[in-house]
Parts: C-alpha cells; structure tokens; sequence
C-alpha cells in the first residue's frame, strides 16, 4: 500500500509554470535559451532570437512553437520538464517527431 501511494505521489508531482524560466543549454552545449515569461506565456531566446515562441503551460507541459533557422520554419513543439534541471523539446512536423534534452545553466 505504501508503495502504491509513493507511486502516486511521484506521477502527480508536477512542477511551478514558472519553473522553465532560465538558461539553457543542449546535450553538446553548443546552443543556449534564456525562457522568460510573457504575460501567460513563455518565450525562448537565443543570439536574439526568439526561438521557442508563445509557449502555454498545460498539465504538466507547455506548448507552442519553436523556429528553426537553419531550415527558416517554425514547428509545434511540446516542452515537459523531467525534473528543475533538465527539459525536452520534442518537435512536430507532420507524421514525424524529435525529442532533444536540453539541461538548466546554473
């Protein structure tokens, strides 16, 4: 019983909206995003960009849309935290899906 309710606990746990907002950095480092809070979204930027665009946090995951600009389009994209530190974008585009983990610059 005790661990059916520890199980519980750990899917219900969710994070503060505001938990997103910060510095970034993908798996290489190569690239950084500061997400900061606009009225009741949330954007991304980086080389003054806005990369991750009109982001809606919704049960536990934000949604929106991020801009490649090597490829110059923008995508839908879902943001879900898996823990403070660390974060994956997964983008749409059709049929097809990619996720990438990006972790919190401290």
């Amino acid at each position: 019983m005790k661990t059916l309710a520890f199980l519980l606990l750990l899917l219900t746990t969710s994070f503060a909206p505001d938990t997103i907002l910060g510095k970034w950095t993908n798996a290489d480092k190569s690239k950084e995003i500061t997400v900061v809070k606009n009225g009741n979204t949330y954007s991304g930027t980086t080389e003054g960009k806005e990369i991750l665009q009109d982001l809606a946090y919704n049960n536990g995951a934000y949604t929106g849309k991020v801009f490649l600009p090597k490829r110059n389009q923008t995508f839908r994209c879902t943001i879900t935290l898996k823990g403070e530190d660390t974060m994956e974008i997964t983008v749409k585009a059709g049929l097809l899906s990619q996720t990438k983990v990006w972790t919190r610059i401290k």
